[in-house]
């Protein structure tokens, strides 16, 4: 995240406090929930849900702020690795399995 980020989301949470911005947070996902159920439906284009897309990260980098960057990227990390782990387990299944074919 960059200094300029920070700085504003330490404002953001100094000025209108944590609880607002939880708040702010649920109605953002809420938001992109939408958009990503009418976009399945044909009913918005992709650019609404890039707009809620940008809506949550930036709430969930405020959040991040408050809980402890250093503590969010860590899990982000181990859960980026589990991630990796099972895509490589599927791809080695699903090779197994066209194999047996």
């Amino acid at each position: 995240m960059k200094d300029t980020e920070r700085k504003l989301y330490k404002d953001v949470l100094e000025s209108w406090g944590i609880a607002a911005q939880m708040d702010m947070a649920i109605e953002e996902c809420s938001e992109l929930i939408n958009a990503l159920c009418k976009l399945r439906r044909g009913r918005v284009g992709p650019g609404e849900v890039i707009t809620e897309v940008a809506d949550v990260m930036i709430m969930c980098e405020q959040l991040a702020c408050y809980f402890g960057e250093v503590n969010v990227d860590a899990e982000k990390d181990y859960k980026f690795k589990r991630l990796q782990e099972r895509l490589a387990k599927w791809k080695e299944k699903r090779k197994q399995l066209k194999a047996e074919l």
